[in-house]
């Protein structure tokens, strides 16, 4: 019994996963494993199609092109509104860039889901994918070429970094030079790179994807819907969707809701505003600065801030203030002239408008200490910009703390500031970053900044109510009679500004005025100091600014 039951069991067969059994296909096991396996891969490829034609569907797209021969399809002349205006075009000239992001929307799977109005500035011949010198800053050209022509497989992403593939693993494996591979190891090696690459194509497409859904209906029938207004004999077109997007009663909106059908303002500067509207509301972000600035391309910024506040679009807060004395031009300087130097500011905004706000305006608000620090508290950091009187000199500094007067005492908080020369005179035009200090010193209500050296005078000394890097602000001889009693009653005109002789070019030695070594206030520091304005070490200001940088 036990021998038949012996025998009985080594008869016995066990399946195989593929269907085998274990006595006829020991030998075959990876065989039907590979069979197996290679089927896995088959469905786990359908199902990345179908969740790729489900997404289009989703889109409001077709799984598949219209039903008719590929040439007979790039032949259609599709009808465009670009920003008001009819544009015929054949599908294969916008199809021309192979699997760009352009390809994919008027491939003709979308055609039923878009909204044929497109909002682009001009029309522009577009030989290949670089941008004309011209136009490389003008943020509503290059922002629809970049988005458009993106091919996700190859190209860098707008903004971002290029799609990379995943790494290769067979790519490390070398294979014997003296055993050729055969046919079917051959086409292994081909199901893994086409599979590899299925994955590539996948992703990319999927991104595609993701940068054509903005471009599409939404869905909702009155967003959807077109509206126009005519601007100086042209036509600007937007969805309902666009126009309410800052608000469903905004300027904005009323302009081609509520109001006159008619806009009397060059076309021009429309289109650029709607260009930053429409790019706003379809990447589902809020209006910024760099995006109104960028949309300005080379138009006069007066009649800019005029159609910006036509469409409801605050001038000051997006450009800053028309008379303000600061510019976008000055921050990229600084920014340049800090590059590669330690210590430099920790972070210069790119342009001027929120979140660079001017905060105090010394004509307007008043030239006392107190109105000042009342001005400034709570705002960190913080640029200060004058001008000074008879000579239009332009300085700034940028303080990395808050400016705080809590008392009637003075203080020194551990605050770094740095100094900029922004603007010279014919006479001495040089301009650049003229020092740092690790420390400021604050008035308090009653107590001024006192025992400065007064570098016009080794016998005297001043007072102030505020001491930085290169600067002392409403400066005082200590003995000057007729002061006011508290500080916060100082006026801010009067400056002293000084800088380092060695950390300056050999320009900024050429002065009228002489210079000071240290050493003739102090034992221990022979380095030399030189003015930092054409009108000496003393000088009044007609204008202080204060602007917070965050």
């Amino acid at each position: 019994m036990a021998a038949s039951a012996a025998a009985a069991a080594v008869g016995e067969k066990r399946r195989c996963p593929d269907g085998g059994a274990v006595g006829e296909s020991a030998s075959l096991g990876a065989l039907h494993q590979s069979i197996q396996y290679s089927r896995s891969v088959t469905d786990a490829l359908q199902a990345m199609l179908e969740e790729l034609e489900e997404r289009q569907r989703a889109l409001g797209g077709s799984a598949a092109a219209p039903n008719k021969p590929m040439e007979e399809l790039m032949k259609d002349v599709l009808e465009l509104n670009v920003s008001g205006e009819q544009v015929r075009v054949q599908r294969s000239t916008l199809c021309a860039v192979k699997n760009s992001v352009l390809a994919t929307l008027f491939g003709g799977k979308f055609d039923a889901a878009l909204v044929m109005n497109l909002i682009m500035y001009e029309e522009e011949q577009v030989d290949n994918i670089a941008i004309p010198p011209a136009k490389q800053h003008d943020t509503p050209f290059t922002y629809w070429v970049e988005l458009l022509l993106w091919d996700p497989s190859h190209k860098r992403r707008p903004g971002g970094d290029a799609f990379l593939p995943a790494a290769d693993p067979a790519t490390d494996q070398q294979q014997d030079a003296g055993q050729p591979a055969a046919a079917q190891l051959r086409l292994t090696a081909e199901l893994h790179r086409l599979t590899k690459k299925a994955l590539e194509e996948k992703a990319a497409h999927e991104q595609r994807l993701d940068a054509i859904k903005p471009l599409l209906k939404t869905g909702n029938v009155e967003d959807d819907t077109l509206v126009s207004a005519s601007v100086s004999g042209s036509t600007v077109t937007v969805t309902i969707g666009v126009a309410k997007s800052l608000g469903d009663d905004s300027t904005f909106a009323n302009r081609f809701i509520r109001y006159g059908p008619t806009v009397r303002a060059p076309i021009e500067h429309v289109r650029r505003i709607v260009d930053v509207v429409s790019r706003a509301h379809m990447k589902g972000a809020t209006i910024t600065a760099a995006d109104v600035r960028g949309a300005m391309g080379d138009l006069a910024i007066n009649k800019y801030r005029h159609a910006l506040t036509m469409y409801g679009l605050d001038s000051d807060r997006h450009l800053g203030p028309a008379d303000g004395l600061l510019t976008t031009e000055h921050l990229l300087k600084m920014r340049q002239w800090c590059d590669g130097w330690l210590p430099a500011p920790a972070q210069i905004p790119s342009c001027v408008g929120d979140p660079v706000m001017r905060i105090y305006k010394a004509t307007v608000n008043g030239w006392r200490w107190l109105d000042f620090f009342d001005a400034v508290k709570g705002h960190s950091p913080l640029l200060l910009i004058s001008k000074v009187a008879g000579s239009n000199e332009l300085f700034a500094v940028i303080i990395e703390g808050p400016i705080e007067v809590t008392g009637t005492a003075k203080s020194r908080p551990d605050t770094r500031a740095f100094g900029f020369k922004l603007q010279g005179t014919d006479s001495h035009p040089h301009v650049g970053y003229i020092g740092q200090h690790d420390i400021i010193c604050i008035a308090g209500t009653q107590e001024r900044v006192t025992e400065f050296i007064d570098f016009s005078s080794a016998e005297s000394e001043l007072t102030a109510v505020l001491h930085t890097a290169c600067f002392s602000f409403g400066i005082r001889q200590a003995a000057q009679i007729g002061a006011p009693a508290a500080a916060s009653d100082e006026t801010m005109q009067r400056c002293q500004g000084a800088m380092l002789e060695d950390e300056q070019p050999d320009e900024w030695r050429q002065w009228e005025w002489p210079d000071v070594r240290l050493s003739d206030y102090s034992d221990d520091d022979d380095r030399v100091l030189l003015p930092v304005s054409v009108k000496g070490w003393h000088f009044d200001i007609d204008e202080l600014e204060a602007y917070k940088l965050a």
